[in-house]
């Protein structure tokens, strides 16, 4: 009798070499300990769609088919979300604090009438709020699912044997691939961001969504700039989990990560181009004025002043001689390792 995955999932955690992961990770996390009451239930059904999506996809050519493939939800005493392979299954663990750190600041955003004016959305009623703190959190959750999935189909997990140390999304870890490390970062969020769009604006996520926004009434027009507004602000708010780091001309090529707003800036421009050959006149809503608006209201609500200091700091250095140059080398990387993951 073939093991469930869930069970595979929890043992996985047994396996870690580090005392520190072993103290942090505790394995599969029971959601009907969770509270509120409802929050089970919605992160068990996200948690079924997203693994059956995942394990129905079709293949490309420059894809490596890591399935079969199982999201799940980790007890731990940190924020973060991990791509791992094990005993055969290619599994995406999200924490619990991590869900909770989402959910708190999906809340605070639905409830800001800077951030529903910056949507164009009107909140009469707790409902309506309520609605578009679900709209948020779901497409939050669907953009740091899939950017790990593309950890795993572009070959950023290491193998170990039949398994793999895991990819680490959240927490700092090491500088020494630097360029390398960062430009895998960046192609899955180009991933993500592509099939994240395609469900939201044109796909299977767009009725329910343009229902909790109460948009069923208005024009396609009008759903779509509202559509991937919601899209900008909900990666706006992953990536804003932590503070905005303070970044300078040797410190941005040291870490394993982009800065957040690099990682943005780069995401508005693959935005833009979905938006150009699936929704032609939609990249008005991308535009430089409208961007930095959502975002400087992201980094305010979520962190408050500080937040949106920082956000502007880091915009600022990336304008410079010295940002536009981290930029580019980037980019280089990252279309780089793109081209190499095509058949030859």
């Amino acid at each position: 009798m073939s093991v469930p995955p869930e069970v595979l999932f929890h043992r996985y955690f047994g396996t870690l070499d580090r005392p520190l992961d072993r103290q942090r990770y505790n394995g599969k996390h029971d959601l009907a300990e969770l509270n509120p009451p409802e929050f089970g239930p919605l992160l068990a059904d996200l948690q079924r769609v997203l693994t059956e999506a995942l394990c129905s996809v079709q293949y490309g050519p420059e894809h490596i088919d890591r399935g079969p493939f199982h999201v799940d939800y980790i007890d731990s005493s940190v924020p973060n979300a991990l791509a791992f392979r094990h005993d055969g299954y290619s599994f995406i663990g999200i924490t619990i604090p991590l869900m909770y750190m989402i959910w708190d600041e999906c809340h605070l955003l639905s409830r800001s009438e800077v951030m529903a004016s910056r949507l164009g959305v009107r909140l009469p009623d707790e409902d309506k709020r309520d609605g578009l703190r679900v709209v948020l959190f779901r497409t939050t959750l669907f953009f740091v699912v899939l950017h790990e999935w593309t950890h795993h189909i572009h070959g950023h997990v290491r193998l170990r044997g039949s398994d793999s140390a895991f990819f680490n999304e959240i927490l700092d870890g090491s500088e020494a691939d630097g360029l390398e490390t960062q430009a895998e970062e960046a192609d899955a969020d180009f991933n993500a961001a592509y099939y994240v769009l395609d469900s939201l604006i044109g796909g299977p996520a767009r009725v329910p969504a343009v229902t909790l926004l109460g948009l069923d009434g208005e024009p396609v027009g009008v759903q779509d700039d509202v559509l991937v507004s919601c899209f900008i602000v909900a990666v706006g708010a992953f990536l804003l989990v932590r503070p905005p780091a303070v970044v300078n001309r040797d410190s941005v090529y040291k870490n394993d990560h982009p800065p957040q707003a690099a990682r943005m800036l780069l995401l508005i421009y693959d935005a833009i181009a979905w938006c150009k050959r699936q929704r032609p006149g939609l990249e008005a809503r991308l535009a430089p004025d409208c961007f930095h608006k959502l975002m400087d209201a992201v980094a305010q609500v979520t962190w408050g002043v500080d937040g949106s200091i920082g956000w502007a700091a880091q915009a600022a250095f990336l304008l410079s001689p010295e940002g536009l140059e981290y930029l580019r080398q980037l980019d280089e990387y990252r279309a780089a390792h793109v081209r190499s993951l095509s058949p030859a």
